[in-house]
């Protein structure tokens, strides 16, 4: 069943990017609709909404619409009509065939998209007879959109200048194949400072391109063969090829102990594309180099092809301080939010939080309101679902109609996620109004962007696969964490080891954190107080030796397999092919932990690149020790021995609960105790 839900993840990964191909020098991004959507009723419409970057020039844009429709409909009346931004571009009417998954292709006029957010709106008209209010209820009026239909963009990247400023439009790009059309480039003899700004720059890739899977290379010099990418080279002078140093003017080569050289040139490579090189011999510099580039905050002010970088160079994102916890919908990308129409009209909002704290059901969401003084307000509410538990009710009012609110608190069977999607439910009913018999945009309800859900959290502990990238990725960024590689690694091994980094770095919002690469026969005392991610063999990496003790499943004595234990048995020498990706807690520091991803055979670790930077089958992991095989072999074992992060959730909430029910029943006891001296007093009082 895990091998079935693997394939199926990747599956979906795959087709989630929307491979499509178009002219050889023009690109298509394919906006897939992420789930079927039933309409029921006479009258219905769903949404979907897809971005045009602004370094896009777009060709044509296209709806490749598939569907599925009840074959009862009456073929005279039944159509359907797309709208984008609102304006009409096409209407069908809905033949009388049984077709399951008919395609059919929709051109969307260039004049009626926006550069940012569009929205594509699909309605549907569809009858059955000529009793309309009946046909509104009857279960065989129905339409199926089927999750394969998406918006395909075709477009090219806009022209981009040299000024460093425009970094992400120069080395930003995704082909049709989900490849980032970038290279990061290291010498062949590279030193850890090299790698380790590399690393830097690999999250980057991730942390601004947070919603997609892409693959890139990371290449050593001598293995570079993808000319017509763009180009990132980072080296110190000494390790760096004499063609890329003549690159650099004279003055930009002075003094490169305490300076380095961040400049963007045309690639010599291929004179269509761009390199960026990063050149200093201060491993400390090459890293604050990269952290430079990798800032939302700074970056837009080098509006220049060159700069130089010192020690005294704040490189640093400005710290934000979140005071509340607060999230909004402006913040979460979401404009204000109208919907039209009587009866039932929904709005769903998607939020993720972090993955290092607990929400608890202290927390609660507060949504500003305005909606018609149209509505039958005896029967008219508003209804909030969170995960699809109805967490509370509101009547709609014809006082507060310009100006509402509803508060509600999450209750405990939703507390303890990472990932919450809020439906608000309005229910529009007019007097005399007892079903649709034609379209309108009235009545209508809106939720204003300055809406919010402010959450409330507890710390998270748990060393789960459920909560990776925590604990190496904390509060948006890099959590005091060395990489531990072998002493020299492959082309191929530098982009897988970058692989899982670009994953992390989906998770990543500034530059603030520390991440370093470590070779192996350089590690210190020091280092291993850190966060770590040991990668190797127990022949090329003597720390993953130094750790088996540790380990959740160990290596044999001769390092050639894995041992047995209580929780997995293996039999006849099958465990040599496999690889495992264990969390443990550190043994060199206490408040840290180790991410140990080994084998006893380096050509199987090829498989991290897999499981560890897919956002579908990564974020599908469980357990604290992964088993991986070439031949699809995948288990998935625990053993910490902590609760679910839900269970502690609920486990706190209990506990406060009792809490109170103690503290309920001494104050009673008290109390009946205080009444009853009292009355004996008072009879003690009379007698006498």
């Amino acid at each position: 069943m895990k091998l079935i839900a693997i394939i199926m993840a990747a599956m979906i990964s795959f087709a989630s990017g929307g491979i499509c191909f178009a002219e050889n020098d023009s690109n298509v991004k394919a906006y897939k609709f992420e789930n079927y959507i039933k309409m029921s009723g006479v009258i219905s419409s769903s949404e979907k909404f897809f971005n045009i970057e602004d370094n896009w020039n777009v060709k044509d844009v296209k709806l490749n619409l598939v569907f599925t429709k009840s074959e009862l409909l009456d073929v005279d009346y039944s159509t359907i009509t797309i709208l984008v931004n609102d304006t009409p571009i096409e209407s069908q009417r809905l033949s009388g065939k049984k077709e399951y998954k008919k395609e059919t292709i929709i051109d969307i006029p260039n004049d009626v998209i926006n550069e940012g957010y569009n929205k594509v709106t699909i309605k549907a008209y569809k009858t059955i007879s000529d009793k309309v209010c009946r046909d509104d209820s009857n279960t065989a009026n129905w339409l199926v959109i089927h999750n394969e239909s998406s918006v395909n963009v075709n477009y090219v990247y806009k022209k981009t200048s040299n000024k460093i400023n425009e970094y992400e439009n120069n080395y930003l790009n995704i082909d049709n194949g989900l490849n980032l059309q970038t290279s990061i480039v290291v010498p062949d003899n590279y030193s850890s400072g090299e790698l380790s700004a590399g690393m830097i720059l690999s999250g980057d890739f991730g942390s601004k391109i947070k919603y997609e899977d892409f693959n890139f290379d990371f290449k050593l010099y001598s293995e570079f063969e993808n000319k017509n990418n763009n180009v990132i080279f980072i080296g110190k002078e000494k390790n760096s090829p004499k063609e890329v140093l003549k690159l650099l003017a004279k003055e930009e080569r002075d003094d490169l102990n305490k300076n380095c050289v961040i400049k963007q040139i045309p690639s010599p490579f291929d004179k269509n594309k761009m390199m960026l090189l990063i050149i200093s011999n201060n491993d400390e510099l090459l890293k604050n180099s990269a952290k430079l580039i990798s800032s939302n905050d700074l970056i837009s002010n080098l509006n220049k092809d060159s700069i130089i970088i010192n020690e005294n160079s704040d490189i640093s994102d400005l710290i934000k301080k979140d005071d509340d916890n607060r999230v909004y919908l402006e913040e979460l990308g979401y404009e204000d939010l109208v919907v039209k129409g009587p009866f039932s009209q929904e709005i769903i909002i998607d939020i993720n939080t972090t993955k290092n704290k607990v929400v608890t059901n202290n927390s609660k969401l507060s949504f500003k309101m305005r909606y018609a003084e149209n509505l039958d307000f005896n029967r008219s509410l508003v209804t909030v679902y969170v995960n699809n538990v109805a967490i509370g009710s509101k009547k709609l009012s014809k006082d507060k109609s310009d100006d509402d609110l509803i508060q509600l608190s999450l209750p405990s069977e939703v507390a303890g996620k990472n990932y919450y999607q809020v439906k608000v439910v309005f229910n529009l009913e007019l007097l005399d109004l007892a079903c649709v018999t034609r379209d309108t945009d009235n009545p209508w309800a809106y939720i204003s962007k300055e809406s919010y859900i402010e959450f409330d959290y507890n710390d998270n502990t748990s060393l789960n696969f459920s909560n990776y990238p925590f604990p190496f990725i904390k509060e948006g960024k890099y959590n005091d964490l060395k990489i531990v590689v072998p002493n020299k690694l492959s082309s191929k091994e530098l982009t897988n080891i970058a692989g899982i980094i670009t994953y992390m770095g989906h998770d990543i919002n500034s530059n603030l954190g520390d991440l370093s690469v470590v070779n192996e026969n350089e590690i210190n005392r020091k280092d291993k107080n850190s966060n770590l991610i040991v990668i190797g063999t127990p022949k090329n990496n003597s720390l993953i030796k130094d750790l088996n003790n540790d380990l959740n499943v160990k290596f044999t004595d001769d390092y050639k397999g894995f041992q047995s234990n209580e929780k997995i048995k293996f039999i006849g020498d099958y465990s040599s092919e496999l690889i495992s990706i264990q969390l443990i807690n550190s043994p060199y520091k206490k408040d840290k932990s180790i991410l140990a991803i080994a084998s006893p055979n380096n050509s199987n670790l090829n498989l991290i690149n897999k499981y560890l930077n897919d956002l579908e089958i990564t974020k599908s992991l469980k357990g604290d020790t992964i088993l991986l095989g070439e031949d699809g072999y995948v288990e998935e074992l625990n053993y910490h021995k902590t609760e679910d992060k839900e269970d502690k959730v609920q486990i706190e909430n209990k506990k406060l609960n009792n809490q109170s029910k103690i503290f309920i029943a001494i104050s009673l006891f008290l109390f009946i105790t205080i009444i009853t001296s009292i009355i004996l007093l008072i009879k003690k009082h009379k007698n006498n």
